[in-house]
């Protein structure tokens, strides 16, 4: 899935060749691409011009008059090119503009999604804060992950948490961070957290460099791949030589996600938790002879 990087690479590379222009048209080959508005709610961006080209979290923003715009949200195999794809990728949706430029949007699993919005702010607040903004501070995500008693790899790929972070990205965050995926989110101490934010931002940035990751289905809208993945440590590295230790680097399930990790550098801090010992309760006293008696007195014939 096209993560942070990725979609900040797209929204570099379109911004200068679409902005100040207006849309004169929208053609939906696919209406799922359109959904759950329908193509129809699409044309309503026709004759606005593009004001800025925007990101928020995975999101790009083709923003128009006031807080209108349309939302390109990719998901996994989703791809904006301003050429034909390449081959097995097919076109949903085409859009034109005044200065005779073709944004071509494909999409391999049908799953991405172009949305008119009258008013982005609905979209735009549901989202977590943005993690290279300046006000992302170790303190700022501190307070957000203390709020979650999830496993830490979880609590990153949560857009309403931090936003546009996702798994190969949080993958080499925590190996650079040296905290295993599973570590409580909201049991990390401050070193932890300080060390944590510094990689997302410095592992996000070095990807934005790289012009992001192309492991399978990432392409550039110029047809060009990224290279990102090429310095990953230990996303999709699963069963190679870690670069830290040499351990091998392994893969566990995480609600249905991979997460690669190294087992030497990330290892699980178990916090122990004191055992509560009962105290013996007084045993309750018992009238063995009265019991006696009244089995006796059952065992006697009656008369």
């Amino acid at each position: 899935m096209p993560e942070l990087p990725e979609v900040e690479t797209i929204r570099r590379a379109i911004e200068p060749r679409i902005v100040g222009a207006h849309i004169t048209a929208i053609s939906v080959q696919d209406p799922s691409v359109a959904a759950p508005d329908g193509p129809e709610s699409l044309q309503r961006a026709i004759g606005g011009t593009v004001r800025a080209v925007l990101r928020r979290g995975k999101h790009l923003i083709l923003l128009q008059s006031g807080n209108s715009g349309i939302v390109v949200h990719l998901r996994m195999t989703g791809a904006l090119f301003f050429r034909e794809p390449p081959a097995g990728m097919r076109t949903r949706a085409v859009l034109s503009f005044s200065n005779d430029e073709q944004l071509l949007f494909a999409d391999t699993r049908r799953l991405g999604k172009l949305r008119y919005y009258e008013n982005l702010k609905p979209l735009l607040v549901r989202l977590g804060p943005e993690p290279l903004d300046e006000d992302f501070t170790a303190e700022a995500m501190g307070r957000v992950l203390s709020r979650h008693h999830i496993p830490i790899k979880a609590a990153l790929l949560d857009q309403h948490i931090i936003a546009g972070v996702g798994n190969m990205y949080a993958d080499e965050a925590l190996f650079e961070a040296r905290i295993n995926p599973l570590a409580p989110a909201d049991q990390l101490d401050q070193m932890q957290v300080q060390r944590l934010q510094e990689s997302i931002r410095s592992v996000l940035r070095r990807a934005i460099e790289r012009q992001g990751a192309s492991v399978d289905t990432y392409w550039l809208p110029d047809g060009g791949r990224g290279t990102a993945h090429d310095a990953f440590c230990v996303a999709h590295r699963k069963g190679t030589p870690c670069p830290e230790c040499g351990q091998p680097i392994e893969r566990l399930m995480l609600r249905k996600r991979g997460a690669y990790h190294c087992p030497r550098c990330q290892p699980l801090q178990v916090q122990e938790t004191p055992v509560k010992r009962l105290s013996p309760q007084p045993s309750t006293p018992t009238n063995t002879s009265a019991k006696q008696r009244t089995s006796a007195a059952t065992r006697r014939p009656a008369r």
